[in-house]
């Protein structure tokens, strides 16, 4: 599975769908290029995802980035929600625990 080529025709029909965050559909903002791999907090480095597609291209960057501890970190992260609960089935919370 290329894990590169997924993730970037996921940023790249983000970005060609011109999406705005305050219309009636949830989005984050995502780097492209993440902050600790040289990434910059310009709108040129940044695209809105849905929650899902967010989530899913945090875990594709463990894949692309293998034992690189900080994308692990905020893959970790994402596992949790607000009230500090873990939010994910059971594999996916293996594998966020197995990169650390």
């Amino acid at each position: 599975m290329n894990h590169q080529k997924i993730y970037e025709s996921i940023i790249q029909k983000a970005k060609s769908e011109n999406r705005v965050k305050y219309n009636n559909i949830y989005y984050e903002n995502h780097h492209i290029l993440p902050r600790c791999l040289g990434g910059i907090d310009d709108k040129d480095n940044k695209v809105l995802l849905t929650a899902r597609e967010h989530y899913v291209c945090h875990k594709l960057l463990t894949y692309i980035y293998k034992r690189n501890k900080k994308i692990a970190n905020a893959f970790c992260r994402m596992t949790w929600d607000k009230k500090g609960n873990r939010n994910i089935s059971s594999r996916d919370y293996a594998y966020a625990r197995e990169l650390k």
